[in-house]
């Protein structure tokens, strides 16, 4: 026969009582507190299109195009509503905002311009947005890289990436892109980054790879041209960093090639060093440190494309941007 179960343990009156008393106590206090908070954590209105930071860098007029209504803002919450589908990968590309504006000669109901300004944070991430939305397209000369279709023009200034539609309007695009690359002038400079390459040939396409490039896991934020020179295709890659950050990549480099078994050989070549790599994967190839770029080289080290490099780094090189 089993044992009786103990009673369970009975709170005193008094204690019982003096809880229930405090539970009007209780209900104040947290009331209370929750009145002290911070408004800008509460207020979810959205911010005003005039006074969003992008809103000053549209004018009210471009190439005689009056502009419509206010300029519209989205942010990383409702960038959706404007690119619908497109917007996460704008989002994982840097995306910080986007200021829209619409422009309609003075008699048309209809907007004849429409201005996407996309602040991208860096210039690096504008550019490759502006490379992988481009194309095929073709090159024009404004701001840092811009290309031209049959619909508008796009192009990139500091961490801008702008988009210009058009639609029955006999302005021209590249000028009307350049008021705007002056208007943007006032309020960035112009980063002259290594969107610049040595002059190895005819530009055959330029990418951006934001990381691990080629698989490896500490070479990111990569710019590849691939050049045709001498019949033959050149792939170049390029890094663009401090001098800290680049001697950092150089020590990776050679901890990588030690564990993979991979030879590099210096080459003194006036006053530079090249870094010559024998490599079971991508074949033979070599690389420049300077002092704020890492410049890799998929083909065999050569003398012509290492003076064409040597121009490059005294500045006194040929430089071609544009396919």
């Amino acid at each position: 026969m089993s044992a009786p179960a103990p009673e369970s343990p009975t709170t005193p009156l008094s204690v019982r009582v003096l809880l229930i008393a405090l539970l009007p106590l209780l209900a104040l206090l947290i009331y209370l507190d929750g009145q002290r908070y911070d408004p800008d954590l509460v207020d979810f209105q959205t911010q005003d299109p005039e006074t969003s930071p992008s809103a000053s860098l549209f004018p009210e007029a471009i190439a005689g195009l009056v502009r419509l209504g206010q300029i519209r803002h989205f942010g990383k919450d409702d960038l959706y509503e404007y690119i619908n589908g497109h917007a996460e990968y704008f989002i994982g590309a840097g995306f910080q905002g986007l200021g829209v504006g619409e422009f309609a000669a003075p008699a048309s109901p209809q907007p004849n311009l429409v201005v996407n300004l996309y602040d991208m944070g860096t210039p690096l991430n504008a550019f490759g947005v502006l490379v992988d939305e481009a194309g095929e397209q073709k090159s024009i000369d404004v701001g840092t890289l811009g290309f031209e279709n049959d619909r508008g023009l796009s192009f990139i200034h500091g961490p801008f990436y702008v988009q210009m539609s058009l639609f029955d309007t006999p302005v021209a695009p590249v000028e009307t892109a350049r008021v705007m690359t002056e208007i943007l002038a006032g309020a960035v400079d112009q980063a002259d980054l290594a969107f610049r390459f040595p002059d190895l040939g005819v530009v055959k396409s330029t990418r951006f790879v934001r990381e691990y490039y080629r698989g490896v896991e500490f070479l990111n934020n990569v710019l590849e041209r691939t050049f045709e020179r001498n019949s033959a295709q050149v792939q170049v890659f390029m890094v663009s960093d401090t001098p800290q950050a680049v001697q950092a990549l150089m020590r990776s480099f050679a901890e990588f090639f030690a564990e993979e078994g991979i030879v590099q050989q210096p080459i003194g070549h006036n006053g530079l060093t090249f870094y010559e790599v024998e490599d079971p994967y991508e074949g033979e190839w070599f690389y420049l440190p300077l002092e704020e770029q890492l410049i890799g080289v998929y083909a065999a080290f050569d003398e012509g494309i290492a003076a064409q490099m040597q121009a490059y780094a005294s500045g006194a090189g040929k430089i071609r941007d544009s396919p």
